[in-house]
């Protein structure tokens, strides 16, 4: 079954959910609620992304799980911008109005969730800023810098908590649902390319591997609380935000396709779709 919902994935036209996926396998079962942040809403991706203020795409990575999965019932509430606390513990305030917690969403029965989190938590973007150059060719050095190394080691020390009892929260809301925590990464790569990712190459692998180390501490938030980590960084290689256009999963500051900058394209919301319909 998992290999037929993977190649359901696969097969998602641009514009959902106007392709047929004759070859999906129907589990009514299933009662999915999508949690998180703008790796999960999919900015601009589509017209739906423009209504309302989390900017919710259909074309998201949780609409794709869903058009695959078919279940029994499907809520997305994932929102740009959302951090931890606006997942389990207060409303969050975006441009078109308040948005109620996620978690209010979650129902006794839901049987999957998926998160997406923690981005916003550490601040990555003004982490990482400290690596870009003001000309091509320039290297900040941003790799042997100490300050950056604490910054970023304290964004990593508070966001392990802050996951695990975001977690914690959705296991009492949804005791009996499996709950798929979706990993970051995919964006840098090995290499800088000038204005698109402003960094040398040795300052782009240090940031892919402050990515890594992100992606340690989720994993084990979630091997603490009896989720699943969804590595999406893995089997992205070759599409990060310097590859050529068309092979792009993830844009960079310059932004080729509708997706925002600094987010999956569509492409790259197929592949995150994959993984997680592979660990389901």
């Amino acid at each position: 079954m998992r290999a037929t919902l993977v190649a359901a994935v696969a097969t998602v036209s641009m514009v959902w959910p106007g392709s047929a996926m004759s070859d999906t396998v129907v589990d009514q079962g299933v009662r999915y609620v999508a949690l998180g942040d703008s790796r999960a809403a999919g900015p601009y991706l589509d017209a739906a992304a423009m209504i309302g203020g989390c900017a919710r795409s259909d074309v998201g990575y949780p609409a794709l799980v869903a058009h695959a999965l078919r279940p029994a019932s499907f809520i997305n509430v994932s929102c740009a911008g959302a951090r931890t606390d606006n997942v389990s513990r207060i409303p969050q305030d975006t441009k078109t109005g308040q948005v109620p917690r996620q978690l209010d969403l979650l129902a006794a029965d839901t049987t999957l969730v998926t998160l997406s989190i923690g981005g916003n938590d550490v601040g990555w973007r003004t982490l990482v800023s400290a690596c870009y150059t003001d000309l091509p060719g320039g290297d900040a050095y941003c790799r042997s810098n100490p300050n950056v190394a604490a910054r970023m080691a304290a964004a990593l020390d508070t966001l392990g908590p802050k996951v695990t009892a975001t977690l914690g929260k959705i296991r009492q809301k949804a005791p009996g649902a499996r709950v798929l925590l979706v990993g970051h990464g995919g964006i840098f790569g090995d290499r800088g390319c000038w204005p698109n990712i402003p960094t040398s190459d040795a300052d782009a692998s240090f940031v892919k591997g402050f990515f890594g180390r992100m992606n340690q501490v989720l994993a084990g938030a979630a091997a603490n609380t009896g989720a699943e980590f969804v590595d999406v960084a893995g089997g992205s290689e070759g599409h990060d935000a310097c590859a050529a256009p068309d092979q792009r999963w993830f844009e960079g500051q310059q932004s080729l396709s509708f997706a925002a900058p600094m987010h999956p394209t569509t492409a790259g919301m197929r592949h995150i779709a994959g993984r997680v319909v592979a660990a389901w």
